[in-house]
């Protein structure tokens, strides 16, 4: 069944690529971000453009866009910071695991001492 669809991806493998995939999901809120901002600055610019033209029914929507736009730049930003959080937690669970493997080496190595100084006593 393995063969039919394809090998099974080691521990190391899966980590490398979810962290892969987090980085690449926190470049892409980057961008959306980076757009929704240049659209804010847009809206204010066209908002003060209507003002002067004495457009007020125009400003009050565009302000209500406005608003809305900030909204969604914050909930990049959240979102941002929760991706980069999961990110950091698997990094942790990989060095807790990396460690508690080089432990595990440790008392190995310690067992064995302990019995070939046992035998020599």
């Amino acid at each position: 069944m393995e063969l039919l669809f394809g090998r099974r991806k080691s521990p190391e493998e899966l980590l490398r690529q979810n962290q892969r995939a987090l980085g690449r999901a926190v470049r892409e809120l980057d961008r959306e971000r980076q757009k929704l901002e240049a659209q804010e600055k847009k809206i204010i610019l066209d908002i003060k453009k209507m003002a002067k033209q004495g457009q007020m029914d125009a400003v009050r929507v565009m302000a209500k866009d406005l608003v809305r736009t900030r909204r969604y730049v914050r909930k990049f930003i959240t979102m941002r910071a929760n991706v980069q959080a999961v990110s950091l937690k698997i990094q942790t669970l990989k060095s807790n695991n990396s460690m508690a493997q080089a432990m595990k080496g440790v008392t190995k190595a310690m067992a064995t001492m302990n019995r070939q100084v046992g035998a020599l006593g």
